[in-house]
Formats: C-alpha cells, sequence, structure tokens
C-alpha cells in the first residue's frame, strides 16, 4: 500500500485506449489502502474499490467537466461504430478496460509521461471548459483531496452524500432534466448544518395545532449559499430554485425541455435553463468552499 495518506494523478499510458474531441479523457489516480493481509485479497479489492468510488465523485466535485467511474449495473444500448456512407450500428455494453498494471502496490508508482498541467485555482475555474486542452487540474487539488480525507466521519459521510448527488445529477442530465435538477438541490441539502426544530402553529384553515419545522426547507437552503458563496443578496433567485425542486419532487411540474415544450430562446424554457446552470455553479463554489 501506498505509506501515509498521499496520492498521485497522472494521465493513462499511451497504450490505454483514448478518444478524440469530446469524448471521456482516462488518467489514472494512485491512493492508499490498508492491506487486509495475506489471503484476504477479496477484502482488499473491495476497500480499493469503495475508496476508488469516493474519491472520483469528489474529483467530480473539484475538477472542471465531470469525472466519472463505471457504475456496477452497466447499461446496453445501440452505438454507431463507424460514421460515413455506410455507417455501422452495433449493440454494446459500456465498458472501459486498459492495461494500468499492478492495482494494489506497496508504494506510488514512479513518475511516467506527461504531467498533468497545473493552473491557479482562481484561473482554473474560470477558464478551463470543454476546449479540447486535455486534462488540467488546479494546483491545490492535493490540499483540498487531503482535506477531505481529514474530515471527522460523520461530516465525511455528509459529504459523501453531496458529492453522490452531484454525479447523479450529471448521469441523469441526459435522460431526464427534471431528475438531474431534484439531485443537484439534493446535493446542497446534504450539505446543510443547521438543524431544524420543531413547534406547533394554529392552523385557521385546519382549525387545529400543525407541526412546524424552523428554519424550514427553503432557508435552510438559502442560507447554505449565503454563507458558502457570493452575491448573498439573491435570496428571491434562490427561494425560485427551491420552490422548483418541490414542484419537481411533488408531481405538480416537469423542466419545460422533458415536457418537450422547450424550444428557442422561449423566456420560460431559459429561465429554467439558466437557474439550472447557476444552480451547478454554486454548489461547485460552496462545496469547494
Amino acid at each position: 500500500m501506498a505509506p501515509g495518506r498521499e496520492c498521485k494523478s497522472s494521465l493513462a499510458p499511451n497504450s490505454a485506449p483514448r478518444g478524440g474531441g469530446g469524448s471521456d479523457d482516462p488518467f489514472v489516480l494512485e491512493f492508499p489502502v490498508q492491506d487486509a493481509g495475506p489471503g484476504l485479497w477479496p477484502i482488499t479489492n473491495h476497500r480499493r474499490m469503495r475508496e476508488h468510488r469516493k474519491l472520483t465523485l469528489l474529483l467530480n466535485l473539484l475538477l472542471a467537466g465531470t469525472t466519472k467511474f463505471l457504475p456496477d449495473r452497466r447499461r446496453n444500448f445501440w452505438a454507431c461504430v463507424q460514421f460515413g456512407a455506410e455507417p455501422e450500428f452495433k449493440w454494446v455494453q459500456e465498458w472501459y478496460s486498459a492495461d494500468l498494471g499492478q492495482l494494489v502496490a506497496n508504494q506510488l508508482s514512479p513518475p511516467t509521461g506527461e504531467k498533468l498541467e497545473e493552473l491557479e485555482p482562481d484561473r482554473y475555474y474560470k477558464e478551463v471548459g470543454h476546449d479540447g486542452r486535455g486534462l488540467r487540474v488546479p494546483g491545490d487539488l492535493d490540499e483540498l483531496i487531503c482535506r477531505y480525507q481529514n474530515l471527522p466521519p460523520t461530516l465525511q459521510a455528509k459529504f459523501d452524500r453531496a458529492t453522490y448527488w452531484l454525479s447523479m445529477a450529471s448521469r441523469q442530465w441526459e435522460d431526464s432534466m427534471s431528475a438531474s435538477y431534484a439531485s443537484l438541490v439534493s446535493s446542497a441539502e446534504a450539505l446543510t448544518t443547521e438543524e431544524s426544530s420543531k413547534h406547533s402553529v394554529y392552523c385557521e384553515q385546519c382549525m387545529e395545532k400543525r407541526s412546524h419545522d424552523v428554519p424550514g426547507a427553503t432557508e435552510k437552503f438559502r442560507a447554505f449559499f449565503e454563507k458558502y458563496t457570493p452575491d448573498p443578496g439573491l435570496k428571491e433567485r434562490r427561494s425560485k430554485m427551491y420552490a422548483l425542486r418541490s414542484k419537481i419532487l411533488h408531481g405538480s411540474d416537469l423542466i419545460q425541455l422533458d415536457q418537450g415544450r422547450a424550444f428557442g430562446w422561449d423566456p420560460p424554457w431559459w429561465n429554467e435553463r439558466e437557474m439550472t446552470t447557476e444552480l451547478w455553479t454554486l454548489m461547485r463554489i460552496a462545496a469547494r468552499n
């Protein structure tokens, strides 16, 4: 196992399958795991897969774009494997494999190949996108990973739930923008720190006392972003963000794209799209902070 809590990231070897254009860019992350001992490889391997999953979800937050791993329940789908005058279609399974050397070793591997480019964090999050320049990382990536690893177990579990929902928001985008948006809000809710207290309020309409949470879900959502992101004055905008989530999860509405009603620069649809993009940015900033 690698000693201490040291991690190392690098590009996948040249022998690994590579794509082009906007395809996923494979890379290698080495991290420490506890060896279960001789004859207990299944336990060691389970620890490796569990830590791999957690760190991939974390990198999905810390790196620009989307970082993902192959899911346990893999999909099968039709794919065009050859374009041109006579395109070829095949029924394929989602999968990736390459010769990356030993899965578990006693120390970090020596540096090989091209080193990942590092940028100043402020510049990284403003500039890096789908620009065809390959994988780059913020200069404080190692520090952020160590901070995560040093969180108390209860707070790390909170963060793991948040990164899970953030990953789900990425995966659901292609199938349902409404589900993706709801997962994005759930990611923020996983990190809200203020606990609600219950008290009874007399309801004039029901003519009886009802339990009431203070602060409510909307207020906790707003308070989270007011504390960890800039522009705390956008209270009304963030209330609308949470209201859209409530309509989706309670079955009273869907984002217009999922209803086949989105067209061009149509104001209601474009507002939903802008709200989603804005929430993605806010969530990444708040979680990192």
